[in-house]
């Protein structure tokens, strides 16, 4: 699909310059303008977005959520891969003396790969999510409650357990190993650990534990249930990058140490994505007003360091494609291989693969394919609501709020200071409006409730992001070697989170906010339903049912 932007509309300047240039038919040879006018007739090249992996993504997601839970027979994924290379080979073989254009925007006639990209997909998926669900109904992990003795590795630092005991810490862990009689077992399951001693764990660390199951509680597959650890003991601990990560976080850690109650937990969080300290009442507030995403470093926090970077690096291709690479693989390093980090570091990856190739990006095309990606690599993925809230959002910057944005700059002049004000005013507001509208029915379904005020408060957050972001992350990179430096930067972090904090608090308060939903999800998606049901009717109708009139009317 395309979205053609109509010309810009000649200046005043321009049709002065226009009536008074001389013509060709006039006495003696005519004077060249100053700057050459485009003709009023000519149009700008249509800007077209690539969604020729959207099906295939929608495909491959729905595919893993289902075959996750019901494994597929062998024959239909080989039924779906011979389906998928009889279509190539009838494509390759119906060109094999063509050659299309070099610089078409579409390859001519490529429903048949299009459809073979989808059989291929789907039938990926299906293979490995039955696989992975096989496995995991077979697990020696999954088993009823009672004692267990198993070897773990943690996949984020632990946290204080939410009784407030600062003995024990609990944190999600990859179960490698079960011990059945005098025999390890391996295992791929995943469980949610409390044990004592976890203080100066670190994500990576693998220890050996023993306690009691609860098959009951946090049992949602991959995942067995929850384990209390009676003793854990540390038996491998990685070197290398994990080292500068752990003595990176812990440096954080000490330099905000002095900071008020908020920051503490929310300098770190907006940094490295590290919430473990944030009060509760706060991340109820954040929660209630749909800032929790502040805290979960995904695509917004991407842009704004890289949009620091450029304007540090000097505007040379190497110099920024290194600097670019270098800080998303730090990026990656720091907050740990999260669902929204994963995601924006591959699809700022893709943007920058264009800037090496001189080729406009496809930001749409980019997260289609991330997404498929990431639903092979791991097809659990397709069960997790931070996955599903993740995508969504992002589909909805870079789709329709990226729409809106273009359409504002199109019909609002950019030259005086009411319109820039204008400018900006709709993009602070269409980018959270459509990100809450899009992850609205996730959001209903987990919670049960609708955050009313959650684009007035991510509007008013909006300023204090950048800041806190920014001056976070360079107090975590300067922590381990420069301490001070490191509190100042974390000490100015702290003034945008306290205006974060107070404006969650703000809305929170208001009336209306966490209204519940009747019905839940169904009922958002059946509005969903209705507004798209009547934007259609009122579309038909402008394009033949008022022609039909006017005609009618006509005598």
């Amino acid at each position: 699909m395309s979205d053609t932007e109509p010309p810009d509309e000649p200046s005043e300047d321009s049709l002065h310059h226009a009536e008074t240039a001389p013509r060709p038919d006039e006495a003696g040879s005519p004077t060249p303008p100053r700057c050459r006018q485009r003709p009023a007739d000519t149009q700008r090249a249509p800007r077209m977005i690539d969604l020729r992996l959207l099906a295939p993504a929608t495909a491959t997601w729905a595919a893993s959520w289902w075959a996750t839970a019901h494994p597929t027979p062998l024959p239909l994924i080989a039924a779906l891969a011979l389906a998928s290379g009889l279509t190539t080979a009838s494509y390759a073989w119906s060109h094999r003396n063509t050659h299309p254009p070099r610089h078409a925007l579409t390859p001519p006639r490529s429903l048949r790969l299009g459809a073979a990209l989808l059989l291929a997909t789907t039938a990926c998926a299906l293979a490995v999510a039955s696989a992975a669900g096989a496995s995991y109904l077979t697990d020696p992990a999954r088993s009823q409650s009672g004692p267990i003795h198993a070897s773990v590795r943690l996949e984020r630092d632990p946290a204080p357990a939410s009784s407030g005991t600062t003995t024990r810490h609990r944190a999600r862990v990859r179960i490698l190993a079960v011990r059945v009689g005098d025999r390890w077992v391996p295992s791929q399951a995943s469980a949610l650990v409390s044990a004592p001693g976890w203080e100066g764990a670190a994500r990576g660390d693998v220890y050996e534990i023993s306690g009691s199951l609860d098959a009951s509680f946090a049992a949602d597959a991959p995942s067995v249930g929850a384990i209390r650890a009676r003793h854990a003991a540390l038996t491998n601990r990685p070197a290398g990058l994990d080292t500068w990560r752990r003595n990176t976080h812990r440096a954080l850690s000490a330099a905000c140490h002095t900071l008020p109650r908020d920051a503490r937990g929310l300098v770190p969080g907006m940094a490295i994505g590290d919430d473990r300290l944030v009060p509760t009442d706060l991340a109820d507030a954040m929660k209630a007003t749909s800032l929790t995403h502040l805290t979960a470093v995904s695509g917004s926090h991407i842009v704004i360091i890289l949009a620091a970077l450029n304007l540090i690096l000097p505007a040379r291709v190497p110099l920024r494609v290194g600097g670019t690479l270098t800080v998303l693989g730090t990026i990656i390093t720091l907050v740990g291989p999260e669902a929204s980090v994963v995601r924006s570091v591959c699809v700022a990856s893709v943007a920058t693969l264009g800037l090496i190739l001189g080729r406009e990006g496809q930001a749409t095309a980019a997260l289609c394919a991330v997404v498929i990606a990431t639903l092979l690599i791991d097809p659990w993925a397709s069960r997790s609501y931070g996955f599903a809230l993740s995508v969504l959002a992002a589909l909805a910057v870079v789709g329709p709020a990226s729409a809106v944005a273009r359409s504002v700059k199109r019909r609002i002049r950019g030259d005086t200071r009411a319109g820039r004000a204008l400018r900006r005013g709709a993009e602070l507001v269409c980018v959270p409006a459509l990100a809450e509208l899009v992850t609205a029915p996730v959001i209903v379904s987990l919670s049960g409730t609708v955050p009313l005020w959650g684009i007035a408060a991510n509007v008013a957050a909006e300023p204090a992001v950048p800041v806190a972001t920014l001056a976070g992350l360079s107090g975590a990179l300067l922590a381990p070697t420069c301490p001070g430096a490191a509190t100042a930067c974390t000490r100015v972090a702290s003034w945008a989170t306290a205006w974060i904090a107070g404006a969650a608090r703000f809305f929170q308060a208001m009336p209306g906010s966490g209204t519940r939903v009747p019905g839940g999800a169904g009922t958002i998606l059946a509005l969903y339903a209705c507004a798209g049901a009547g934007w259609l009717a009122w579309r038909a109708w402008r394009r033949w049912g008022i022609p039909l009139l006017d005609e009618a009317e006509d005598p």
